[in-house]
């Protein structure tokens, strides 16, 4: 993997995940000259603390020195090893992360097993087999040991700031990835940090939620609010994005243009998929996807889903029939 450009106090710190071929590393960013702050830490995997403990030791700190931690969402491989690093410290750390986000931090949900009656219903209105479903829910249940909760996270919002001896983070609120994906922005250097907003190897996956009795906007659509956030980003002087997997990004407008691409695109196949009759986002998928691994089920599924939400938007695709499962065609 390319090297990060040594950009003022920034230090990069990566660990590998294995079983995710497709997100390269897990990137953890430290601010500062001391106290330092931290954006996003990798999940629990076995070694990571440690591998991420060396590195941070050859930049010359330890974890006492982190005054604070910034996630940039919360999914638990932005937030797995906070729980860690702060037990390490020795001290009390913060932990921040946008107000739309923080229940997926706490206790209560993560003993779920990240799953619900909502989930269950939501896969049956798919049209999923129940051998699937099954084999998704025992995998949502073993994503719970990678990660610890953090039941006192400090809610965020747009434009908060932290400031430190040397830099100024600007927090940018982008939902779609997830209703509460933040970017921030260093003022100084115009270093962007995307979280998963940006990705320079793949197109980010603007996640549908199923869990829409936790979210502040139940009509919220994850596709349209990405695509929103993306001019946001447009709109910034930046000069490089700092993801949270892979590489470093430089050409960000150029990359935000091919996003728009792919999601044109995408819309059109699915739409003429539809043009052939009635069909479920899970017959869709698999019209789509032939051929897909069903530990990808549920990113292809998704895929799916908010695209008919644009489409639907359009005018170009209704549903059709509301059952089990739910029946779409196009216009």
């Amino acid at each position: 993997m390319t090297l990060f450009p040594q950009i003022g106090s920034i230090r990069v710190l990566t660990v590998p995940l294995p079983g995710f071929p497709g997100l390269i590393c897990s990137n953890m960013f430290v601010l500062g000259s001391g106290p330092v702050t931290i954006i996003d830490t990798a999940p629990k995997f076995p070694g990571s603390f440690f591998t991420l403990d060396k590195q941070l030791n050859e930049n010359g700190f330890t974890w006492k020195d982190v005054e604070r931690i910034i996630i940039t969402h919360g999914h638990i491989d932005h937030f797995g090893l906070a729980g860690h690093i702060r037990r390490a410290s020795e001290h009390d750390i913060p932990c921040y992360i946008h107000e739309e986000d923080i229940w997926r931090l706490s206790s209560d949900y993560l003993r779920s097993g990240m799953w619900s009656e909502e989930a269950d219903m939501f896969y049956k209105k798919v049209g999923m087999s129940t051998q699937i479903v099954d084999r998704m829910k025992r995998r949502s249940q073993f994503f719970k040991n990678l990660c610890d909760p953090v039941d006192d996270a400090i809610p965020l919002k747009e434009g908060d700031t932290f400031t430190g001896s040397d830099f100024e983070l600007r927090l940018i609120h982008t939902p779609g990835h997830s209703p509460g994906c933040s970017c921030l922005y260093e003022i100084n250097s115009k270093v962007l940090f995307s979280g998963d907003h940006l990705l320079k190897h793949i197109t980010p996956n603007p996640f549908h939620e199923v869990s829409r009795s936790r979210l502040k906007d139940p009509s919220y659509k994850s596709l349209k609010a990405y695509l929103d956030s993306l001019r946001k980003i447009e709109d910034l002087d930046v000069r490089y994005a700092f993801p949270a997997h892979g590489e470093y990004i430089e050409e960000v407008k150029s990359l935000i243009k091919g996003y728009r691409e792919h999601h044109r695109v995408r819309s059109d196949e699915i739409f003429h998929v539809l043009r052939k009759g009635k069909k479920s986002i899970y017959e869709i998928m698999s019209d789509v996807f032939p051929g897909l691994d069903e530990w990808d089920a549920f990113l292809a599924i998704s895929e799916i889903l908010v695209h008919l939400e644009i489409l639907a938007d359009e005018g170009r695709v209704v549903l059709a029939d509301e059952g089990v499962p739910d029946l779409y065609c196009a216009l």
